[in-house]
């Protein structure tokens, strides 16, 4: 494919992303999501579904930088949300799980996205959001792939 027309796709793809994006957060954050942010929703989720996990995981299934990480966390600690727990067999290994109220926060939160998210996706056919699913995968299989990726 010729470079113009790649870049006319990449335009365009950005145009829909950044503003369907910012767009659902801003909603999913006004309306669904109550005391947290998105990022720490999206944290609050991957603990909940991958826990106990360490610290170290997370940073590698969210994108969030190491040095970064420590603080976030904090803050899901500070709201009782998570908790960190050591690992008796080799105490450097520091392990994040959901508390009670943060496995209530997370089934209320998560259902309220998918009623909200339904609203969407009800104009589009199964086929689409099943085409729609699969190419975000291919796509996120390249780049896990691609030669000099992380």
């Amino acid at each position: 494919m010729d470079k113009t027309k790649i870049k006319l796709l990449i335009q365009r793809y950005e145009d829909v992303y950044l503003f369907a994006t910012k767009s659902i957060s801003s909603i999913i954050s006004e309306q669904v999501l109550e005391d947290l942010s998105l990022e720490q929703y999206s944290m609050l989720r991957r603990i909940h579904i991958d826990g106990p996990v360490r610290a170290s995981e997370l940073t590698d299934k969210l994108g969030v930088h190491k040095s970064a990480i420590t603080a976030k966390v904090e803050k899901l600690v500070n709201k009782g949300l998570i908790t960190r727990e050591r690992d008796e067999k080799d105490r450097r290994n520091v392990y994040l799980t959901t508390t009670l109220e943060g496995r209530s926060v997370y089934e209320k939160v998560e259902g309220r996205i998918v009623s909200f998210v339904e609203e969407y996706l009800d104009d589009l056919s199964h086929e689409d959001l099943e085409n729609f699913v699969n190419l975000y995968e291919k796509i996120l299989f390249i780049i896990k792939n691609h030669k000099g990726a992380n």
